[in-house]
Parts: C-alpha cells; structure tokens; sequence
C-alpha cells in the first residue's frame, strides 16, 4: 500500500494530463526564474544610478538663487539636471508587443471578448496656463496600442500640461442589467521629477484606468452639456508625485495588469467601454522644478459580459 504522502502512479499521471503533458525541467523553471530577478536587478540599478545622479546634482545646486546665480560648481549641476530632464523627455516608451486574443461571443451568457481592431481611439492634450509644456500622444484602434508623454518646460516661470489617450468599443443594451468589463493591458510607465527648493512646485501624475461612460446620444446630438450620465472606472496603475526639494524617478517595463469595473445600465444610454492612458506634469522652469511623465498601453482585448435583470410578474 502507497505511503501516505506519495502519490500512485495512476494519480501521477492524472495530474500530468491536467498540467498539460510531461513537466517543465526543473533546470529551465530555474533559468526563467533567475533571468526575471536579473531583470528587476538591472531595472533597480539603473533607476537608483539615475536618483543618486539627480541627488548629487541637488546637494551641489541648493543654496542659488532664482535666477541660477552661483558659483562654477552649481551652475554646473543646474546643467547637469536640465540635461537629465531632457535625456528622459526624449525618451520613448514604446507599447509591450502582446500575442493577440481570441474575439467571438461565448455561449450561455452575452459575455463578448472583442480584439483589436476596437471601435474608436481618442488623444486629447490638455495646456494650462503659463509656458508650453512638451506634450506627445497616439492611440491606434488597429493595433490596441497608445503612449502618452508630457514634459514641463524648461523655460522660467510655470507651465503645465496633460495627454490623456484611449482605445475602446461601444454597447448598447437591449435592456436593465449590469455590465462587466474586463481587461489585462500590457503597459511601461517612466516618471521623474526635479525640485530644489520648498516653494518650487512640482508634479508628475500618470494613471492608466478600465472606464465605462454612460452617454446620453439622444441630448448629445442637439449639442446639450452634461450627456455623460453615469461613470465606473479603476485603475491598473496609479502615481502622483508632487514632492518639493527632491529629486525622483521611477520606470517600469512590459508590466501586465488584469482589470474590471461594473455599472449598472439600461436602454436609454450607450456605453463607452475603453482602456485609457493619461499623463499630467506641473513646473516652475529652470531653476526651479521640471517633471516628466511618460506611459504606454497596449489592449490584447476587451470583454464584457452583460446579466440582463430579471423581471417576474406575479400571476
């Protein structure tokens, strides 16, 4: 009779077949392993290389004045983080190559997976008032793929801005229900900021979300505001970075990220359901504060899955 802890050959087997045939050689898991941790070591190097940099700079450059006035050395530093800045404004994310889904509507349920290519791609920049910042975006429905870049100026005096991008699809309920959609976007993010004072503001915001947006196409049509009637969103990533008298910096590459979010919906609207990317930075020129913010998304696919409600009528 088998030991109690070791398995028949018949259950040996069983768990084989399920796995999906003969299993994967101890010294390949290993390898795989091993070349994701050398990975995130080079990742963790270069952005602490970079923040040390920064930081270097900062201590040498503190203590000028608002016009860059100094001795040698610190006018040095001002130009040393004006040139990191701008080396990382250059920079450009391209969108994680994704294997493509499989699109078709499943049996059983109004549960649908729609692959590229979607309904509709949105790039919208966003200026606030001061200096211009440096803004990039693009968005293909064809492919799933958007990047989203701003960067603040480096001219004196303050300056913002905003790239907000998307890839989506439309649905139009035949009735009351709730709707579920899904998602697993594939995404690379960069973000720095350079602040050498107290009182120099600085901000670097990114954000990629799963949204739905119930709009009223009816009052839309006659030009009317507010048409958006109701909203559900989360995000698959999130930062805001606004520390003064600092210098920081992040990235992260080919990173994916499973997502849904649920409304309940009726007849009367239709429904945007998109993967969206969106990027703000604020500064005060240079010296003074400079900030980037870069992300880029590719969207494999986009399910949702609709429950009609149920109505019953007493006899």
């Amino acid at each position: 009779m088998p030991g109690k802890n070791k398995r028949t050959p018949s259950e040996s087997n069983l768990l084989q077949t399920l796995r999906g045939g003969k299993a994967v050689p101890g010294e390949l898991v290993r390898r795989c392993i091993a070349d994701m941790q050398e990975k995130r070591k080079a990742e963790l190097e270069k952005r602490n290389a970079t923040e040390r940099q920064m930081a270097k700079y900062l201590a040498k450059a503190k203590g000028m004045g608002d016009a860059g006035s100094g001795d040698a050395s610190q006018v040095q530093s001002l130009q040393s983080l004006l040139g990191i800045h701008q080396k990382l404004a250059k920079q450009k994310l391209a969108a994680p190559k994704s294997i493509p889904g499989l699109g078709g509507l499943f049996p059983g349920q109004i549960l649908v997976t729609t692959v590229p290519p979607f309904d509709y791609n949105i790039v919208i920049p966003g200026k606030l008032a001061g200096n211009d910042p440096v803004l990039q975006g693009n968005s293909d429905r064809n492919t799933g793929m958007m990047s989203a870049s701003a960067s603040t100026s480096a001219l004196h005096g303050f300056n913002g801005g905003s790239m907000y991008t998307t890839v989506g699809i439309y649905f139009h309920p035949f009735g009351p229900g709730t709707l579920t959609v899904h998602a697993t976007p594939k995404f690379s993010f960069q973000w720095w900021t350079n602040s050498i004072g107290a009182n120099s503001l600085v901000r670097s915001f990114g954000s990629g979300g799963l949204t739905i947006y119930g709009v009223d196409v009816a009052s839309q049509t006659t030009g009317a505001v507010g048409t958006i009637v109701s909203v559900a969103r989360s995000s698959f990533l999130l930062w805001d970075e606004n520390q003064t008298d600092q210098v920081r910096f992040d990235f992260k590459f080919d990173l994916q990220a499973p997502v849904s979010t649920q409304i309940d919906v009726n007849h009367n609207l239709v429904y945007l359901l998109f993967v969206d990317a969106d990027v703000h930075v604020e500064g005060v020129g240079w010296p003074g504060s400079l900030a980037g913010s870069q992300l880029s998304v590719t969207v494999p696919s986009l399910t949702y899955d609709f429950r009609m409600q149920q109505v019953f009528s007493a006899d």
